[in-house]
C-alpha cells in the first residue's frame, strides 16, 4: 500500500491549527503557486508535510534510486534459475519518500540553524534554537536595511494592545517601539509569537510570497509595517542562500510558521523556558 511522506512530530503540532492557518502554512512551503490547497483539511495536512518533505530531499535523487532498484528486480528477474540460486533476492520495490531523508521538525529545525552558523545547533534545547532562529533571521533583515529604513523599523510606535490578541496572559497594553514590542512578554509566549511571525514576514516579503497574514490575529497592521517598504530585501540574498537543495527558503518559512503557533498553541508548557531567557 502506498504512502505519503512524515516528518516525525509536525503532524501533531498542527493538530491544533485552524484550517486557515494550514493554508498559510503550505502558502509557506509550497514549490510555486501553481500548487493548490486542497479544501479537505486531511489532505491539506499531508499536503503541507509533503510540500516541506520535498523542500529538504532532492525528489530527482529519490527518483533515480527508485529507479535503480526496479532495474535490479527486472535483471534478476531476466537471470536463469540457478543463477538466482546463488545470488541475494533484490530488496522490494518502496515509496519514493523511502528513498530519501527520513526527517523530523528537530532535524530541520536543526539543519536550518546549523545553516545560519547558529552555535550549539547540534545540542541547544529546541525552545531555544527556535528563538534563536528566528532572532537571527530579524537580525540578518535588519543590517540588509538602509540606516533609515532600519531606524524606522526600531522606532516604530506599535499598539500592543492589538497585537496581544489571543494572548490574555500578557496583560499588554499601551504602546511600545518595535524593538520592545519584539521582546515583550517573552514569559507568556507572546514575544515568541511576535518575533516569528515578523520574521516571517521579513523572509517571505523578501522572495514575493503573499502570505495570508490576515490569519494572525490583530496582527494585519502590524504586520504590514513590519515587512515594508517594499524591495528592501530583495531577492533575500542577505540570508545567504545558495540555489541548490535543500530549499532553505521555503524550509525557513515554514518553520517560524510553526514556531509562531507553537508560541500561540503552546506556550503555556514553555514558561519554564522562558523564565530563564
Amino acid at each position: 500500500m502506498k504512502t505519503n511522506p512524515q516528518i516525525d512530530g509536525l503532524r501533531q503540532i498542527m493538530t491544533a491549527w485552524s484550517d486557515a492557518e494550514l493554508e498559510a502554512f503550505f502558502i509557506c512551503v509550497r514549490s510555486d503557486d501553481s500548487v493548490v490547497a486542497s479544501s479537505n483539511r486531511e489532505t491539506l495536512v499531508s499536503q503541507c508535510i509533503e510540500e516541506l518533505f520535498w523542500a529538504f530531499n532532492s525528489k530527482t535523487k529519490a527518483i533515480v534510486s527508485s529507479n535503480a532498484a526496479k532495474a535490479k528486480i527486472s535483471a534478476y528477474d531476466y537471470m536463469p534459475q540457478a543463477m538466482k540460486s546463488r545470488l541475494p533476492s533484490p530488496s522490494t520495490m518502496k515509496d519514493l519518500h523511502q528513498y530519501a531523508t527520513a526527517l523530523s521538525y528537530e532535524f530541520l529545525l536543526r539543519e536550518c540553524c546549523k545553516k545560519l552558523k547558529i552555535e550549539k545547533s547540534d545540542s541547544e534545547n529546541v525552545l531555544l534554537l527556535e528563538i534563536y532562529l528566528y532572532e537571527k533571521v530579524t537580525i540578518l533583515a535588519v543590517a540588509a536595511m538602509t540606516a533609515e529604513q532600519r531606524h524606522a523599523f526600531l522606532t516604530k510606535t506599535l499598539m500592543l494592545d492589538n497585537i496581544s490578541v489571543g494572548f490574555p496572559r500578557t496583560g499588554i497594553k499601551g504602546s511600545a517601539t518595535t524593538l520592545a514590542a519584539l521582546g515583550a512578554a517573552q514569559a507568556s509566549g507572546f514575544g515568541v509569537y511576535l518575533g516569528a511571525t515578523t520574521a516571517l514576514g521579513f523572509v517571505s516579503h523578501a522572495v514575493g510570497v503573499t502570505l495570508p497574514f490576515a490569519v494572525y490575529a490583530g496582527m494585519s497592521s502590524t504586520i504590514a509595517f513590519l515587512i515594508g517598504p517594499l524591495g528592501f530585501l530583495a531577492a533575500g540574498a542577505w540570508l545567504g542562500w545558495s540555489f541548490t537543495a535543500p530549499e532553505w527558503t521555503r524550509i525557513t518559512r515554514g518553520l517560524l510558521h510553526i514556531i509562531a503557533m507553537r508560541g500561540k498553541y503552546e506556550y503555556n508548557s514553555r514558561q519554564s523556558v522562558f523564565s530563564n531567557l
